[in-house]
């Protein structure tokens, strides 16, 4: 999932990322209940992680939420805050908002 970035892919499925590892939909999605995930909260946490860090990387200074979104896998800008502020406490915007202050 990390080395190869699959999480960046917006239209990213269960079977896809089964077959990267070698198994399929129906043990994926149980390892995943086990803790305590559906497959929407495991693909977008990396995805949060992952515009977090374009949040405070200096080259995407000038970029707007939807890119910062987009370039993260989300769909929204709305879903990419939800799931930046359950990993970091602070949505992405909020977060872009007190950066380009400092």
């Amino acid at each position: 999932m990390v080395e190869k970035r699959l999480y960046l892919r917006k239209h990213l499925s269960r079977e896809d990322v089964a077959r990267e590892v070698l198994t399929n939909r129906t043990y994926l999605t149980r390892a995943l209940k086990v803790k305590g995930l559906n497959f929407a909260q495991f693909v977008n946490s990396f995805r949060a992680q992952y515009a977090i860090g374009i949040l405070f990387d200096p080259r995407y200074r000038d970029a707007s939420p939807a890119d910062i979104a987009e370039m993260s896998g989300f769909a929204t800008v709305e879903s990419m805050n939800r799931y930046v502020k359950k990993s970091a406490g602070s949505t992405a915007c909020a977060m872009r908002k007190r950066v380009l202050k400092d």
